[in-house]
């Protein structure tokens, strides 16, 4: 009885204040939150600091012309990948069947056909995200070998055309099956646009922000180009791996367990789950940093002053 009156007063108090509860909410507060002792450890294909330079020296000198891909990133949330066009190369046409799914280009001119969209050029600096279940594909279309830069969830499952001459060697356990789809994501769900040239007009915001994908543009101006001071340590994510597109200027990063650099653009920095960092930007002029995680609402752990003792472990976990 005493729960069912409980449960019938926060109704009304909702009811009745709920600007008030909402307020509530909204404030910060402070919990116990489990941290590795240790800093969590790097994981190939990850680095702190992945440069193009780093990633072409994989490629034998007979293949740095034709195309090829390199994992940067391949977690349990995304999978990310530099990957090269050939002069009139392309991929496949292709779908996916359940996620959303990003691309920067950053070299050469790239056709970008999505199905509902009318075909565009993208070249250096633009941002293009595809809607699930749409088809797509990439040709370079230029003089030199192009160059981009890729995002999937994942999880996301890659889907052929019916069309197909060929077809890849299906997932390990499992072989292809022509299925009807259900229809396509709309292209006007989300507020972004498909296709953005940064470069052209930098700006700030959210370019995907999806349940299983988060790519935001984060810029700023230095105020000065003195390196962060060590005590500057930043937040970490309880629950998942971050990682960052350098898109113009310089960002510098304190990541425990890492001496501090300062990234360049090009550059991918990626940070495991449960490891302290802090980005900033650097200078001279205006920097970006394209923000990239699976969690558009994820947690931000932040250091709490004069940090008190740690109360008696009394047992098991709730969920042990």
């Amino acid at each position: 009885m005493n729960l069912w009156k409980g449960a019938l007063a926060i109704v009304a108090a909702l009811a009745i204040g709920g600007v008030a509860v909402t307020g509530a909410i909204a404030q910060t507060v402070n919990a116990w939150t489990p941290k590795p002792v240790a800093a969590a450890p790097y994981k190939a294909p990850h680095k702190p600091r992945t440069t193009i330079a780093d990633v072409r020296a994989k490629i034998a000198p007979p293949n740095q012309s034709k195309t090829w891909r390199v994992p940067v990133v391949e977690d349990k949330h995304l999978r990310a990948a530099w990957h090269q066009l050939a002069v009139f190369d392309s991929t496949p046409t292709l779908r996916v069947a359940d996620h959303q799914t990003a691309f920067i280009v950053w070299e050469g001119q790239i056709e970008v056909t999505i199905q509902g969209v009318e075909p565009f050029v993208a070249t250096k600096g633009f941002m293009v995200r595809v809607p699930y279940r749409r088809a797509f594909s990439m040709k370079n279309v230029g003089t030199v070998p192009s160059l981009h830069f890729e995002i999937f969830n994942a999880d996301a499952t890659i889907l052929y055309e019916e069309s197909s001459a060929t077809l890849p060697k299906p997932p390990s356990r499992m072989n292809w099956y022509l299925s009807r789809l259900d229809a396509p994501d709309s292209l006007t769900r989300q507020p972004q646009p498909i296709f953005y040239d940064f470069l052209a007009s930098p700006a700030a915001g959210a370019f995907v922000s999806d349940d299983r994908m988060f790519v935001n543009r984060i810029r700023g101006q230095a105020r000065n180009c003195d390196p962060q001071p060590a005590t500057s340590i930043g937040h970490f994510h309880a629950d998942y791996a971050e990682f960052w597109f350098i898109m113009e200027g310089q960002i510098s990063y304190n990541i425990e367990g890492v001496p501090f650099f300062v990234s360049e653009p090009g550059d991918i920095v990626y940070v495991p789950a449960g490891r302290w960092h802090s980005a900033a930007n650097h200078c001279p002029g205006f920097d970006t940093r394209i923000a990239i995680n699976g969690y558009p609402g994820g947690s931000h752990h932040w250091p709490v002053n004069n940090q008190p003792p740690t109360p008696p472990i009394s047992g098991k976990g709730y969920l042990d």
